[in-house]
């Protein structure tokens, strides 16, 4: 028995290391957990925009006002209210203006008989030419006071300017209204205006017709809109320039004053060296021996792909991509140290 013993045991050595060998090859790497970022996204920054907060204001706004002072008669319109072109917004008492023009008018109409009957003496040679000239001035004179006196009666009156809607008012029946106060406010909101500053190192990256994102965050809804204006001028004592997006306002839900947030896509005019499609933190970018930059992705497989990439410009929240990534890949933000080529994975995107 004790001579087949060292081969019992050599059986048994070369099984074990048969057996080892078979749960190695079973055996599967643990994949690697990490922090992914879709690229273009809507949840997520890493487009290559700029985005700035503002406020909505109205494509047409005005301060309405008397031209002549009184008692404010009718005020028929409340805040809120839609109102047609030419409808009337408020009236103040015209009794004094009428009578002053009633009174001017009757001088106009003496002055003209008088120039009249004076007129026919003069074709007929027996008056002076002075005197006809002079009944012929006080007529224009007086003609000229009694239009006067009625514009005042016209001015007692406020109607629209335009259709649209009342805002604040300023005043109410019974008010003495002076020439010039405003009384109300007044707008038209079937176009809005989204005002935003743009930083002094963006401002010529734009141009007026370039598009733009507006979105309300009340109404958790974003609109397409239009550069309609840049100035060119800084705002006072800051390095910003206003620019003003303009939107169409279908559905009225959109009101002047609310807040918004613009995203200024790159513009398809910006130059080739400039233009990036993504935005994605520097970290993420690694260089390899040959000074070409590479970051790394996840496949279908859920496996780490190493993906070779172009750099742009720096952002304030990364750096741009222009060539080597597309919308929809899951850039590796976090863990990517810890990568090869093929590396298997696990997304842990909670925080």
């Amino acid at each position: 028995m004790r001579q087949f013993y060292p081969l019992l045991l050599m059986c048994f050595a070369m099984l074990t290391l048969q057996s080892c060998k078979n749960e190695d090859k079973t055996r599967e790497i643990p994949p690697i957990a990490v922090k992914t970022l879709t690229l273009g996204s809507p949840d997520s920054n890493n487009t290559t925009s700029y985005a700035a907060t503002g406020r909505i204001e109205a494509d047409k706004s005005v301060r309405l006002s008397f031209q002549v002072g009184g008692v404010i008669e009718q005020f028929p319109v409340n805040m809120g209210d839609f109102v047609q072109q030419g409808s009337l917004i408020a009236r103040i008492d015209a009794t004094a203006y009428q009578k002053q023009y009633e009174a001017r008018k009757a001088q106009a109409d003496l002055a003209k008989d008088t120039y009249n009957r004076i007129e026919d003496v003069y074709n007929k040679g027996s008056i002076a030419e002075v005197k006809m000239v002079e009944a012929r001035s006080n007529y224009k004179q007086a003609e000229a006071a009694a239009q006067a006196s009625y514009q005042n009666v016209k001015f007692s009156r406020i109607t629209a300017p335009f259709t649209g809607y009342v805002g604040q008012k300023m005043m109410e029946t019974g008010d003495l209204a002076s020439p010039g106060h405003p009384i109300v406010e007044f707008f038209d909101i079937d176009k809005l205006k989204a005002i935003i500053p743009i930083s002094d190192d963006q401002v010529n990256q734009y141009q007026i017709g370039d598009t733009a994102l507006v979105k309300i965050e009340v109404l958790d809804t974003e609109y397409t809109g239009e550069i309609t204006e840049i100035a060119i001028q800084s705002d006072y004592n800051t390095p910003s320039y206003t620019a003003k997006i303009t939107i169409t306002n279908a559905d009225k839900k959109i009101k002047p004053g609310m807040a918004c947030t613009v995203m200024l896509p790159e513009p398809e005019h910006a130059s080739e060296a400039t233009s990036s499609r993504f935005i994605i933190p520097v970290e993420t970018v690694s260089v390899t021996d040959d000074n070409k930059h590479f970051v790394y992705v996840v496949n279908s497989q859920n496996k780490a792909e190493r993906r070779l990439v172009k750099t742009g410009s720096l952002y304030n929240n990364g750096i741009g991509i222009t060539a080597g990534l597309q919308q929809g890949d899951k850039l590796i933000i976090s863990g990517y140290h810890k990568l090869t080529e093929g590396t298997p994975v696990r997304i842990s995107n909670k925080h």
